[in-house]
């Protein structure tokens, strides 16, 4: 299944929004991601990249998280590829390459950044308008921390194979926020240019400031997939990012 979205990196230039690390720059410019930051857990490697990289994305294209638009397994009940059991997909998985960048599509507040489970390594961000979470798992890499306000076209991270995964690409998971309940990822990503352009009206900001304010208020959840850990095996500890 392919749908008709567009690449950023092939229509937009990014950003460099933190200054002196040009070598690293050019590094993932030549997809060969360095460990500035490194934690290992049972084979499991992620690495945290202290850059701060924002496409300019165009309002009225819809974009997935990694660009391009080949999804290889949709959202739903199916037969798991290692399992063989039929269970039910959260999101859908888009194909990447090994450290293709991953971007954020709404502004938003990262939520939840580390080992999730059978997502491996990934991204959580809470959208106030539309009041929604997604995700982003199995990646390599991630560029950002919770509690972050992070905008639209943000490199948040970089696709991998970790968690239960048979190769390199990114799952991504939309969810309501009050709710829980699941949304398909691809009818989210078709409406994206309509919460973009929504949000260009005092209407839409201010839903979008009372939905932050009681995002503050409200107990912290935990979600399925962050309970979701191989039988016997502990959860990986936070990498300790003190010496960034």
């Amino acid at each position: 299944m392919t749908l008709e979205l567009d690449n950023p990196a092939d229509r937009t230039a990014e950003v460099p929004r933190s200054g002196g690390i040009k070598a690293l720059a050019v590094i993932l410019a030549l997809g060969l991601l360095q460990p500035l930051h490194a934690y290992k857990w049972k084979g499991h490697r992620g690495y945290f990249v202290p850059l701060v990289l924002i496409s300019p994305l165009e309002d009225n294209i819809a974009y997935t998280p990694v660009g391009h638009g080949l999804v290889t397994s949709k959202a739903g009940f199916r037969r798991h590829p290692i399992t063989g059991r039929h269970s039910f997909h959260s999101g859908v998985d888009l194909d990447a390459r090994l450290n293709d960048k991953v971007y954020n599509l709404l502004d938003g507040i990262v939520t939840h950044v580390g080992w999730r489970g059978n997502l491996g390594l990934a991204v959580e961000i809470y959208h106030p308008y539309p009041n929604i979470l997604t995700i982003c798992g199995h990646l390599n890499a991630y560029s950002v921390r919770p509690g972050e306000w992070v905008q639209r076209g943000r490199v948040i991270g970089y696709a991998g194979s970790t968690g239960r995964s048979t190769g390199v690409h990114v799952h991504y998971t939309v969810k309501r926020y009050d709710t829980r309940e699941y949304i398909d990822p691809i009818a989210f990503l078709r409406m994206l240019p309509q919460y973009t352009v929504a949000l260009q009206s005092a209407r839409a900001r201010a839903l979008a400031r009372r939905n932050v304010d009681a995002f503050k208020k409200a107990p912290l959840r935990a979600d399925e997939e962050e309970l979701d850990k191989p039988a016997g095996d502990a959860q990986p500890p936070d990498p300790d990012l003190s010496d960034i």
